[in-house]
């Protein structure tokens, strides 16, 4: 089995209040577990970025079914690459809002999504992760 990790963006079709995020949770979590995905969600209204761990094959189709999904469009892949090891194992979908007026994100995912692959900024885009990491939201 080889590990893959593969990072997209998208844009929220509507305004995601919080129980739509948790109904997308509620519904993601088992259903990633089942297939061995871990990762991590980030909202920043109106745009998403996410990160899958898994086997190849696996990511690939859970993406395709994610890309289908009418909430959100302009989907795009920024990131995808063999691993060693998964960076969020204790999570089957970590989640979390960059809504914060206190902190001062280095960037948006608005900025991300922007400028399409990140191949060559592949380290800049799972650091942003990986702050959220220990910190999921619900």
């Amino acid at each position: 089995m080889s590990l893959h990790c593969l990072i997209y963006t998208s844009i929220a079709t509507q305004k995601m209040p919080d129980e739509e995020l948790k109904a997308i949770l509620a519904k993601a979590r088992p259903h990633n577990c089942q297939l061995q995905i871990t990762g991590m969600l980030l909202y920043q209204d109106p745009f998403f970025m996410q990160i899958l761990e898994g086997e190849e094959d696996i990511i690939q189709q859970q993406f395709e079914r994610i890309a289908k999904d009418s909430r959100h469009h302009k989907v795009s892949i920024i990131y995808k690459k063999s691993i060693d090891e998964r960076s969020f194992s204790d999570w089957t979908m970590g989640f979390n809002k960059i809504d914060n007026p206190a902190i001062n994100y280095t960037v948006s995912l608005k900025e991300i999504y922007d400028k399409g692959s990140f191949t060559d900024q592949s380290k800049f885009v799972l650091k942003l992760m990986e702050m959220f990491k220990n910190e999921t939201l619900f």
